[in-house]
């Protein structure tokens, strides 16, 4: 890792340095932590991005694995062949390519995902800004409409207004809504897009009330703050060294 990257702090990070800064310390900065191969999870959610945000692109990221026996001889031969032939390229099952394919029909014939994904605006775009702490901090935000609209796609298991509310409160997404809206600049409203990874691949549309954003935003700032005291201190605190008492309502939210 680039050194002037080193505590460039992004909501990944962030929630390392929420969970326990020693996680960024062993991450970012000894090298000790490495990063897992993307999950066959990531893989689809990558594709489906690409698919539904850049589908200029996704015939050069991926290709479609062959139906062939890796049994064989020659089926081992032939694929082998195809590796080579493909390199550089992420290759998907036909069954992973049909359920990108049903995942991004399902978004574009739902109304109000259609009508945010249909606005003028670039995807995939590098925000980089320095928060009130003079912290420098950078994100991806997956679609900025010129009317400063901010759009995030997710996959989920459960797309409904009390599911997806459980994934945003156990993955931080109301962090990264609060992050990424003071990093826009003119940033004008946050939505999500929450498509189900299972038929029939339901799809709810979602914002945040401002409750819930300032809860996103004062988390990230406390995050920030208790990076900056780690990197004056040189100190990085795990989960702490005394017993605590366990609140199960607070944790199974």
């Amino acid at each position: 890792m680039c050194s002037s990257d080193l505590h460039i702090l992004s909501k990944s990070r962030l929630d390392l340095i929420h969970k326990a800064p020693c996680l960024y310390k062993a991450k970012y900065i000894d090298g000790t932590l490495k990063s897992a191969e993307d999950s066959p999870a990531l893989i689809m959610g990558k594709a489906l991005h690409c698919r539904i945000l850049e589908p200029q692109e996704f015939g050069k990221r991926y290709t479609i694995a062959p139906q062939i026996d890796k049994r064989t001889k020659e089926g081992k031969e032939l694929w082998n062949q195809f590796l080579i032939q493909t390199e550089g390229l992420t290759v998907l099952t036909r069954e992973q390519d049909h359920q990108i394919e049903a995942m991004a029909k399902s978004i574009f014939d739902h109304p109000a995902a259609a009508l945010l994904l249909g606005k003028d605006g670039k995807s995939e775009i590098m925000v980089e800004w320095q928060d009130s702490s003079l912290v420098p901090c950078r994100g991806i935000v997956d679609r900025l409409t010129d009317d400063g609209l901010i759009i995030d796609i997710k996959t989920t298991d459960d797309a409904s207004p009390r599911g997806f509310a459980r994934s945003c409160h156990k993955y931080r997404y109301h962090v990264q809504a609060a992050f990424y809206w003071d990093g826009v600049s003119n940033s004008q409203g946050f939505f999500f897009i929450a498509v189900e990874k299972s038929e029939p691949y339901l799809v709810g549309v979602y914002y945040l009330t401002n409750e819930d954003l300032q809860r996103g935003r004062d988390e990230y700032k406390n995050d920030i703050a208790t990076f900056i005291e780690c990197v004056k201190r040189d100190e990085w605190p795990g989960y702490g060294d005394i017993v605590q008492p366990l609140n199960l309502f607070n944790y199974g939210k």
